[in-house]
């Protein structure tokens, strides 16, 4: 079983390699970019894109390091996870799979990464702006709808690890899990057990 000091030392490890092993070309190739041209988003995007592919083997060893080490502790450390990973340089920022990934590793008969992806929002826990947290959840389940992936299976199985902390109006991890599950049900009975 994985403890957490040694998780902490892997995501340590990996954030440093990221960020020391690829740092200087990408600075380069950023400080290129000319933000008086139309296209310097584009630009940054292309940036991005590329240094996420050169960074992919150290991201799916962490990705499925910190999945594996939730899963055999029973997910009682996903607020531990969420306070090492904000601790990082550059880590944090690409952690969570983007949406091209996802559908990757779902057309490869996974749900690797859609899981690591619900695990860290759990962890995440609605961050500091929930909004932005909602609006991600949102676009993750509608992506899930068109790529004909039972999200609701697998809710139900993270539910449990669902935080009640009400973090906007009068939505928490829990109770928007249990909108996507039971559209219908009476949410506020049910986010009080």
């Amino acid at each position: 079983m994985e403890n957490m000091s040694s998780l902490r030392s892997k995501i340590e490890m990996i954030d440093e390699e990221i960020t020391l092993k690829y740092v200087d070309e990408l600075r380069a190739k950023e400080n290129r970019i000319d933000f008086t041209k139309d296209n310097w988003v584009e630009e940054i995007r292309a940036i991005e894109s590329e240094y996420r592919k050169k960074i992919a083997p150290e991201l799916t060893y962490i990705r499925r390091t910190i999945g594996e080490s939730l899963a055999e502790n029973s997910f009682k450390d996903l607020q531990a996870i969420d306070a090492i990973l904000n601790d990082t340089n550059r880590l944090k920022n690409y952690i969570t799979p983007t949406f091209d990934e996802l559908e990757e590793n779902i057309q490869s008969g996974s749900h690797e990464y859609l899981v690591l992806s619900l695990l860290l929002f759990e962890a995440r826990n609605l961050g500091s702006d929930a909004r932005d947290e909602m609006v991600y959840f949102g676009d993750l389940v509608r992506f899930c709808e068109s790529k004909s992936v039972d999200v609701k299976s697998i809710l139900r199985q993270l539910l449990p690890f669902a935080s009640n902390e009400i973090k906007y109006g009068t939505n928490s991890v829990r109770t928007l899990f249990q909108h996507v599950i039971e559209p219908a049900a009476n949410i506020s009975e049910n986010s009080n057990q």
